[in-house]
């Protein structure tokens, strides 16, 4: 019996143990689940995880080796070779010279290497093009981290806002709720009539339909930031304030200072140039067809006979024979290719310049709208404080009016929707604010360092 009963305590035991185990492991498990996010941490997950800026670093390791490869051209060629030949019916005898009918077998080796000594410099052209392009694909990889943390960015300040929404939403249930039970509580005293609560209600039921709707949106938008992050569906995701409140301070910018530093630092424009650079030397390559080239050429050869009754290692040292040579080939015609070649390319070298100027002038535009809407997101906000702070007064003083009978749900209706939209706009502003803001400190740096700080 003893032995039965001691069983059962330690079934027990084990089965709490598991029971307190498994509740550990859960609220770990939630806890690490339901991480808040900061703007730098969904920065720094998205420049690891992304797809497209990984491709991009790929590409730029390949244009290194195509630079190396390249400048390896300028070295001489060196190669080791053999054949062997099999020889049937008439032929020459490797002893004596003489015409024989017999199978003969010749194993020939060879050693040779040869440099170019003049080319039109196409070669160190070629160097220069590829190193272009090197540095082009570089500057493609930064604007992809450029525009993915834009992208972040963006939407990470539409959640902040949807988010905002739904907190007026909330409060905006919680103040229809809570002026329905105090009107409740006059009509069952007699001190009120039993429309005015019936018209509370239905205001109070409209504001929860309210209150769906914008939780609805901000887990959309929530949802959209997470598919941008690659996170999985299933994990809990919560993001962190901006602190809006510490970020106004209307200062003038001038559209052409900020211009000139940000033609000299953003990638887009750098890419460009480099690329515009790149055809300068490519058309130099073309140009190089049309020089001489002008080469020296060595070789070691050697051969082993299998008619011959020396032995291998005396053959091999018998026959060699050595070659140095020294060339030059002129281009006359070669199907006009090099000409046309030369007229492409300086086609594309007025195309490149073209597109720099098109970038240079989009990005004046995009800096002139940006100036423009901040100078605009401040004015609207300084409007946005005012129109929050009259209709919050207006909505106390139309709260006060209806416990006192002097006002109707109607008109009490009308001062919350007022407040409610002011505090939605002040909210709206401040966001907007805040991007135009960023924005403009991208446009002097080229880069979104300053969001991490």
């Amino acid at each position: 019996m003893k032995k039965i009963h001691f069983i059962k305590v330690n079934s027990k035991l084990l089965l709490i143990s598991a029971l307190f185990l498994g509740l550990i492991a859960f609220n770990s498990f939630s806890a690490k689940a339901q991480e808040t996010w900061s703007l730098e941490k969904c920065i720094k997950y998205a420049l690891a995880n992304n797809m497209d800026l990984i491709i991009s670093n790929n590409n730029t390791e390949k244009q290194k080796v195509t630079v190396l490869e390249s400048k390896a051209k300028l070295l001489p060629t060196l190669n080791l070779g053999s054949r062997v030949d099999f020889s049937f019916g008439r032929n020459i005898d490797g002893n004596t010279n003489a015409i024989t009918f017999d199978q003969t077998m010749v194993n020939y080796y060879g050693f040779s290497t040869s440099v170019d000594l003049f080319r039109g410099f196409t070669k160190l052209n070629t160097i220069s093009f590829n190193r272009y392009l090197l540095s082009a694909n570089k500057e493609e990889a930064n604007y992809i981290k450029n525009k993915l943390v834009f992208d972040i960015l963006t939407a990470y300040s539409t959640v902040l806002y949807s988010k905002g929404l739904r907190e007026v939403a909330q409060s905006q249930v919680l103040l229809s709720e809570s002026q329905y039970k105090r009107m409740q509580k006059l009509v069952d005293i007699g001190r009120e009539s039993p429309i005015t609560v019936q018209e509370l209600k239905s205001q109070w039921a409209t504001d929860k339909f309210s209150l769906t709707v914008a939780e609805n949106n901000f887990n959309k938008t929530l949802l959209q930031l997470k598919q941008l992050l690659k996170l999985d569906a299933t994990q809990s995701f919560e993001i962190e304030d901006l602190g809006l409140n510490s970020t106004f301070s209307a200062t003038q910018q001038n559209i052409d200072s900020l211009f000139n530093k940000a033609v000299n630092v953003l990638p887009e424009i750098k890419q460009q140039e480099f690329l515009f650079k790149a055809s300068v030397k490519e058309l130099a390559v073309a140009k190089g067809g049309l020089s001489p080239r002008i080469y020296m050429s060595a070789g070691l050869y050697t051969n082993y006979f299998d008619g011959d009754p020396k032995v291998f290692s005396e053959q091999i040292d018998n026959n060699q024979s050595q070659a140095v040579g020294l060339g030059i080939t002129i281009p006359i015609f070669n199907n006009a290719s090099v000409y046309s070649n030369i007229k492409r390319k300086r086609i594309m070298v007025k195309d490149r310049k073209l597109l720099l100027q098109k970038q240079k002038d989009i990005l004046y535009s995009e800096i002139w709208n940006a100036v423009d809407e901040l100078q605009s997101a401040n004015n609207e906000f300084q409007s946005a404080v005012e129109l929050y702070g009259f209709s919050e007064l207006s909505l106390e003083n139309a709260t006060k009016k209806m416990e006192k009978g002097l006002a109707s749900p109607t008109d009490y209706e009308v001062a919350k929707q007022r407040f409610v939209s002011a505090k939605a706009s002040l909210l709206k502003t401040k966001i907007v604010y805040y991007m135009r803001k960023q924005m403009l400190q991208f446009y002097k740096t080229g880069n979104w360092n300053h969001l991490n700080q």
